[in-house]
């Protein structure tokens, strides 16, 4: 706690200047939160985009390290590289965040939720993050959220690109790259890999010994313009990974994780867009105890969505709709093994003077769940060239996974009793950007019915059950500032969650911070650039009763980069300079102080 407190205090000295690590301008093209191609200013919720220069200048290895500095956000781990981990987006679990990779829905339907420590960031070109519920576009799996990750388009003449990193605990990582295109056909190709000998994952000293990851990982993308009005895309992604860890029954699991798509925009008349996305994701876990098999879950999504934009004047109205088939194989018999969605949806953006309005409106059939109705409007007002604000409101649902209704095993199993999550979310923005500042401010209050958590039946036991209510109020502050070769970026996040019902009630909900705090400072000397980062939050408690709680903790981040020339660069990264010591998850250990030195070639 007191590491917290001092994180604060700094962050309090740069108060007037200071609020989000990777601060969005008002002017970046984000089409996430609208399903629409808009601005951040145009946006009516509260959007962040990490650039593709963003995560080269992060020296990140990855999603998890960039997503922890963003606001309203935390992840928890279970001992490092490769570890299982869940990310909170404004206190929404992972089960109520959907995950899009150029277009198509990803996840594991077992879990209920996507495993970003799977995606290497060499295959990224951008993240889009939008905070809040967006079921009224999406359907289920967005009550939360929505991340989108698109990965590397090729542009301009054909490059090759090279890069090579060595670091702590025997961390190796390369990557080769192969792009080009203009206006008329474009492509990209990756290859990387990356292997490291980790550190023990638990902390109960029991059996320590180094838990060691490894990950292959191939992206293509290509796309040309057929015709003057039609445009034609594919993308494939695959990554082949290793795990390590302590477990009761296995001690190795090998991850194979899939993403294939193909897509079109078809510019039907100068004012009417269609736009479709065929697309199938696979997530093959399976697990082995030495050399000897235990067990297999392996999940298949296949996902169809068509989409309509009309443009009425300075309006748009969008119409479409998607359908979605999970299928489910595993060594572990589950009473279904599929489930079939569909969604029909609609969207009107009016701009009248000052003020816009977004009204959504979805219907979805569950074959599991049946028909479930979710809306949203929003309003913004543009009050002059600076400052904006906007209130929304929406409604959400989320239905319960595979694992949380029909998992049987050895200390866990699910409860096919369970009803889908309802939300109702109340939220007031702010948005001012100055020559030099950019600041942005969030209140959102989300009231959960039947939300499920997973409760200690006894005896290491647990087992999903559904919390009558429960409510999450937040506030979040978001700043950017330049001053002369100095870029100051930082978040502050507080966090109020209460179980409202059962034997619980007053409780906080498990393994969410109270307060998040991220500062960041960036200078360039010519052909030099430095950087620090501080990621500084509160205790949580681990569980539903509370009754273990984890203490706060800070980290601070340095790096150093050195452009030889254009086009080869030198990179260095010291994270957790000061060696702290602490836990997301109850026994499970954090990286202590790591070094990592990058050499990349980019022709430019």
């Amino acid at each position: 706690m007191k590491s917290f407190n001092r994180s604060l205090l700094a962050l309090a000295c740069c108060s007037s200047t200071l609020a989000s690590a990777q601060t969005t301008s008002l002017e970046t093209v984000q089409v996430t939160a609208s399903r629409y191609a808009q601005t951040a200013d145009q946006a009516l919720a509260s959007v962040s985009v990490i650039t593709r220069d963003d995560i080269e200048q992060s020296q990140a290895l990855t999603v998890k390290e960039l997503l922890v500095k963003q606001a309203g956000i935390s992840v928890t781990n279970s001992g490092g590289r490769g570890k299982s981990s869940s990310v909170f987006v404004r206190g929404a679990a992972s089960d109520q965040l959907l995950v899009l990779v150029d277009g198509v829905r990803v996840g594991s339907a077992t879990l209920g939720s996507f495993s970003f420590e799977e995606v290497n960031l060499a295959q990224v070109e951008r993240i889009e993050i939008v905070r809040g519920p967006r079921s009224s576009l999406y359907g289920s799996d967005a009550a939360g959220g929505v991340i989108q990750i698109f990965t590397r388009r090729g542009e301009g003449e054909l490059t090759v690109g090279l890069s090579a990193s060595v670091g702590s605990d025997s961390t190796r990582a390369g990557t080769i790259n192969l792009s080009g295109g203009d206006d008329n056909a474009w492509f990209n190709a990756n290859l990387s890999r990356e292997i490291t000998n980790g550190f023990d994952a638990t902390s109960n000293g029991a059996a320590p010994d180094d838990d060691g990851y490894k990950t292959n990982g191939v992206e293509l993308r290509a796309g040309f313009q057929a015709t003057e009005n039609v445009e034609l895309g594919a993308f494939y992604t695959l990554t082949d990974s290793e795990n390590q860890y302590d477990g009761y029954s296995a001690d190795t699991t090998e991850i194979i994780t899939r993403v294939v798509g193909v897509n079109a925009d078809v510019q039907l008349t100068d004012y009417w867009d269609l736009q479709a996305t065929l697309g199938r994701s696979t997530d093959d876990n399976k697990d082995y105890a030495g050399s000897t098999f235990d067990s297999q879950f392996k999940t298949t999504r296949d996902t169809l969505t068509v989409q309509n934009n009309i443009q009425l004047g300075e309006n748009v109205l969008t119409l479409g709709g998607d359908i979605q088939r999970d299928q489910v194989r595993t060594t572990t018999a589950y009473d279904k093994d599929s489930r079939f969605n569909r969604g029909l949806f609609a969207q009107y953006l009016l701009m009248s003077g000052q003020n816009d309005f977004q009204f959504s409106l979805r219907h979805d059939r569950n074959e599991s769940f049946g028909n479930h109705n979710t809306g949203s409007v929003a309003w913004g007002y543009q009050w002059n060239d600076v400052l904006r604000t906007y209130v929304s409101y929406g409604t959400a649902f989320s239905a319960p996974s595979f694992n949380d209704l029909y998992y049987a095993g050895d200390y866990s199993y699910g409860n096919p009793d369970l009803s889908p999550e309802k939300s109702k979310n109340l939220e007031l923005g702010l948005q001012a950007e100055f020559d030099a500042l950019t600041l942005s401010a969030a209140i959102y209050e989300t009231r959960y019915k039947n939300l499920i958590t997973w409760v200690d039946q006894g005896g290491w036991v647990y087992s999903p059950e559904n919390t009558e209510k429960a409510r999450i109020r937040g506030v979040e502050l978001t700043a950017g500032y330049t001053l002369a070769d100095w870029v100051l970026t930082g978040n502050l996040t507080f966090l109020d969650t209460e179980n409202q019902s059962g034997d619980n009630k007053g409780n906080d909900l498990q393994r969410r911070p109270s307060r998040i705090a991220n500062v960041s400072v960036d200078r360039q000397f010519g052909s030099f650039s430095l950087g620090a980062d501080l990621h500084a939050e509160n205790r949580r408690f681990n569980n539903a009763s509370n009754t273990v709680r984890l203490g706060g903790f800070a980290t601070t981040d340095l790096r150093l980069g050195y452009a030889v020339s254009k086009s080869l660069s030198v990179r260095a990264k010291l994270s957790n300079v000061f060696d702290k010591e602490y836990e997301t998850v109850s026994g499970y250990n954090q990286p202590d102080r790591q070094f990592l030195l990058t050499v990349a070639y980019q022709p430019k």
